[in-house]
């Protein structure tokens, strides 16, 4: 129940809102619809809430990078308000447009496969969801096509080649146990991508710049990323596309860790060497500020 705090005119005319258990909200906020105590929760730079499986999670497992819809929206309601729109160049089985669609706000996707398209649809009929427009192509091509503005863009970057890196072989065993074969893992090949770290970091460029003018001055950018080891070398991928969207002209605003709950630890290089058991994702927070000027890469 609303109520004007105690001490404002009556009527509904000061700047504060007393929403009961979920603390006051002032008229005043221009980014989003939470109050001062949900603000502070929502600014941790941590993010271990747990998100059970939800929305088809089977189905939508296929696509081995999908995100919960609700950790989506959760970020969706810390950097916009009901009804704005969000914008999703690498869309994927759609975990931000279920997100936007979970928050009360409006999303556009775009996905260069359209089995994941296909995927997104069915998601929605089996949960009852009005489908967001989700656009099969080349994000390089259909961002120019758009209409804007948008208020947040939030995605899941596709990887270099980490899809189709030859995973370890071996055996593993327990002191006591016979040795069992390596669990397998649930990653499976997202489609056609880049197929070196040169043509993964231009893709990025070309699409963030594409992105660029659609953005209302001040949207923030929100972009998942993990780091990688394989070859025996630790991977900061995180580092590269931070770097390729501060060349762009995107105000850098923090790293928000999501601490997945959900991951298993694994035993890596026991006896041998330190080789980290991979828990957690970063999600980059980008600011598109008036008057950034870009610096494209070879220009």
């Amino acid at each position: 129940m609303r109520r004007d705090v105690a001490g404002e005119p009556a009527g509904g005319g000061g700047p504060h809102v007393d929403l009961g258990p979920r603390g006051v909200y002032h008229r005043g906020n221009r980014l989003n619809d939470l109050t001062g105590k949900e603000w502070l929760f929502s600014t941790r730079s941590v993010i271990s809430m747990p998100f059970p499986p939800s929305c088809q999670f089977e189905l939508r497992s296929q696509h081995g990078g999908q995100k919960p819809p609700e950790l989506c929206a959760y970020l969706i309601r810390i950097f916009t308000k009901s009804g704005q729109r969000v914008l999703d160049p690498f869309m994927g089985v759609g975990g931000t447009l279920l997100g936007a669609s979970l928050s009360g706000r409006e999303a556009v996707g775009i996905e260069i496969s359209p089995r994941w398209v296909d995927i997104y649809h069915e998601v929605c009929r089996r949960e009852g969801l009005a489908p967001q427009t989700a656009i099969v192509g080349d994000s390089r091509q259909v961002l120019p096509t758009l209409e804007g503005p948008f208020d947040f863009l939030l995605t899941d970057v596709p990887y270099w080649d980490m899809d189709r890196r030859r995973r370890s072989a071996g055996k593993f065993k327990r002191a006591g146990e016979a040795a069992r074969p390596r669990r397998p893992s649930k990653l499976q090949a997202f489609g056609d991508g880049p197929r070196n770290r040169e043509e993964w970091l231009r893709l990025l460029e070309d699409v963030f710049a594409a992105a660029r003018p659609l953005l209302r001055p001040r949207a923030y950018l929100a972009v998942f990323i993990g780091d990688m080891y394989h070859s025996g070398r630790f991977h900061p991928l995180s580092h590269e596309v931070a770097a390729v969207l501060d060349r762009l002209g995107y105000v850098m605003k923090g790293n928000l860790i999501w601490y997945d709950v959900s991951k298993s630890l694994h035993i890596y290089g026991y006896r041998y060497e330190f080789i980290p058991s991979m828990i957690h994702q970063n999600i980059l927070i980008f600011r598109h500020e008036p008057g950034g000027s870009a610096r494209r890469s070879g220009a």
